[in-house]
């Protein structure tokens, strides 16, 4: 069987999306793109089974575009159902008053396509088909429209006391609402809820509309997860008359949003991951003052040779699982592995002064595992791991590149200076460039490299091994770990 879609809509962008989701459905579903103006007997032969009006079109001729297609004889029995990329921004109350049906996200995505016709199939086999709504937008005391809807549907007066209810409340909540009421209290719709009581203070200050997220649990104690659109009602003179609340069951949407802001999270800094939710993109930024790590395994290659695939990958996991945990305690930032490679960076997204210190510190702990490691796997007769370790203080480009697989980078003479320590750098030590040096050489014992060659450079680069935290700082013997006295300088910078 295929299902036949109408979509009302003048954006050539959401026709390749359309496009690519027809391909995707394997041929189960028959789109048909026209604009608002073409709809005509020539344009609706296919009878729709379902009817996907873009956000635009409404935003441009407004809710009258709606009541056209709602009014459109052709269309009397089809479901419409609104495309948006942000629903909390439409007037949804209001078009659920009209005859909209539901809606559904933009960009398209097959599960969520899916999973929002599903709902309609559901209320269309229980008789419960849309008509048009002819009267205007006025709400009446007990709209069909509203009765049928997938979402929740209350109307409230401003003492928080319910006037009407819909059959889509007691689906979503699995229980009456004066029971539901009764038994469990409502983070919204409860007289005494301090969130209702916060909306009619926003609403009098001239808010037009609030969007919520909040969790309940159902009268069958099931979990759900729910996105509820308040809207306010004024009489004639401008006071609030009554409140709009539509309530729409995303639990699976924010199952996914949750996986994809975790996925977000673990690949990118939170100020990164924050702006790539909300816009999509985010913006590169210059840093004058960075701390750059590089590190590195010697001889890694030798060591594949004698090593399984899966030991040798699940050894390298353990070493840079523990450097992720160093770095985090440090506050710096894991730029990206690249092999053996392994590279992070202090002072940014968020800008600090004290990342020199910071890396200096992280760097001292992380040679302390390795080192660690090596006399233990010494001790049973394996190959031990030797790292070498380089650092560079100075001006980067931070950002993120690519349309596809994001990645969250850092560019500069700065990034390369700090490469070419590690790589001249000495298994087991902490090598770092004159300009670290300068700034850290109060609190840490350091000897004297010189002026070493480095390559891509014209100059060459006084260096300097760091050896160990001066003792006055120190918690430990080695010099590892700071103590009180140096925490209470760097909480300073």
């Amino acid at each position: 069987m295929i299902n036949r879609v109408l979509v009302i809509s003048h954006s050539e962008a959401l026709k390749a999306q359309i496009d690519e989701l027809e391909i995707e459905l394997n041929g189960s579903f028959k789109f048909q793109q026209v604009s608002l103006d073409e709809i005509s007997d020539e344009s609706t032969q296919i009878s729709p089974d379902y009817i996907l009006l873009d956000a635009p079109v409404v935003h441009q001729e407004g809710l009258q575009a709606l009541q056209t297609l709602l009014r459109h004889e052709s269309f009397s029995q089809t479901p419409v159902l609104l495309l948006s990329e942000d629903p909390e921004k439409e007037k949804l109350p209001r078009m659920l008053n009209m005859g909209l049906f539901d809606f559904i996200l933009k960009p398209l995505d097959k599960k969520e396509f899916l999973y929002r016709l599903k709902a309609v199939e559901k209320h269309m086999h229980q008789g419960k088909a849309r008509k048009p709504k002819t009267d205007g937008y006025d709400l009446p005391e007990h709209p069909p429209e509203v009765e049928k809807s997938v979402n929740a549907v209350i109307r409230l007066f401003p003492d928080g006391s319910a006037e009407s209810v819909n059959g889509g409340f007691e689906e979503i909540y699995e229980c009456p609402f004066n029971e539901y009421l009764e038994n469990h209290g409502h983070y919204v719709f409860s007289k005494n809820s301090e969130v209702f009581q916060w909306a009619l203070n926003k609403f009098q200050n001239g808010e037009q509309g609030l969007t919520l997220e909040h969790q309940i649990r159902t009268g069958n104690e099931h979990s759900k997860w729910l996105q509820t659109t308040l809207t306010p009602l004024k009489d004639e003179k401008g006071n609030l008359d009554r409140i709009i609340a539509v309530e729409t069951d995303i639990s699976k949407l924010y199952v996914e949003k949750k996986k994809t802001e975790q996925l977000l999270a673990n690949l990118f800094p939170h100020e990164i991951s924050e702006q790539l939710k909300r816009k999509g993109k985010a913006k590169s930024k210059k840093y004058r003052m960075v701390t750059v790590l590089f590190a590195d395994f010697e001889n890694f290659t030798t060591l594949t040779k004698t090593m399984t695939v899966d030991e040798l990958i699940t050894e390298l996991n353990r070493y840079v699982r523990k450097f992720d945990e160093i770095i985090e305690d440090h506050y710096l930032e894991k730029i990206k592995t690249m092999g053996d490679a392994y590279m992070c960076a202090g002072g940014l997204p968020l800008k600090n002064y004290s990342n020199p210190f910071d890396v200096t510190l992280a760097s001292l702990e992380i040679q302390k595992f390795v080192s660690d490691m090596a006399k233990v796997k010494t001790s049973w007769g394996e190959r031990p791991w030797k790292l070498r370790l380089g650092i560079h203080t100075g001006r980067v480009m931070a950002g993120v590149i690519g349309a596809k697989k994001f990645a969250y980078d850092i560019w500069g003479n700065t990034v390369n200076i700090a490469s070419r320590m590690e790589e001249t750098g000495q298994v087991g030590k902490v090598n770092i460039s004159g300009t670290t040096y300068e700034y850290i050489k109060d609190y840490f014992e350091c000897t004297y490299r010189g002026k070493i060659k480095i390559k891509n450079n014209a100059e060459d680069i006084d260096m300097y091994f760091v050896e160990r935290l001066k003792p006055e700082f120190a918690e430990d013997d080695e010099g590892i770990f700071p103590n009180e006295k140096f925490r209470k300088i760097l909480a300073q910078y």
